[in-house]
């Protein structure tokens, strides 16, 4: 998916381009049709700097959006059983005032810094102990419910 998209990108950028220069081919000729001499060859050159700067930066931003996207979808945690605790890891970005935790039905429901929203299945009816944010880590302790330990053992 990413890898088709990477491709569509690549050819947006490239009919951009095409497009971009036929518009400022058309341009110059026009200019130098109606000015002609060093004021149209001046305007051709201010043209040209300004089509350069402006595909820059539609590749730029493009490419940015692409980041985002893996960066996205590359979010790993880690559900650790210890006893009659889960034990949740994550990686999560955004200061720590930020950082918003909280469980509804079995869902766990983590917010970060920015945009970043992610939803976790827990168990049903599991609650949340203790929760820890340091360096981007984010820690939490949930309790599994009492009808799922006795199902377990």
């Amino acid at each position: 998916m990413i890898h088709k998209e990477t491709r569509i990108n690549e050819m947006l950028i490239n009919l951009i381009l095409l497009v971009s220069v036929i518009a400022a081919a058309t341009f110059i000729i026009a200019v130098f049709k109606l000015k002609g001499g060093l004021v149209g060859l001046v305007l051709g050159a201010i043209v040209v700097i300004a089509l350069i700067y402006w595909i820059m930066e539609i590749k730029r931003s493009l490419y940015e959006r692409r980041e985002n996207i893996v960066k996205e979808r590359d979010w790993f945690f880690d559900l650790i059983e210890k006893g009659e605790d889960i034990i949740f890891v994550a990686r999560v970005p955004g200061p720590p005032k930020d950082i918003k935790v909280k469980i509804i039905d079995d869902i766990l429901e983590i917010r970060g810094g920015g945009s970043f929203l992610k939803k976790v299945q827990v168990p049903r009816g599991a609650r949340l102990l203790e929760k820890s944010y340091k360096n981007g880590v984010l820690w939490l302790r949930l309790q599994r419910p009492k009808i799922e330990q006795k199902r377990l053992q």
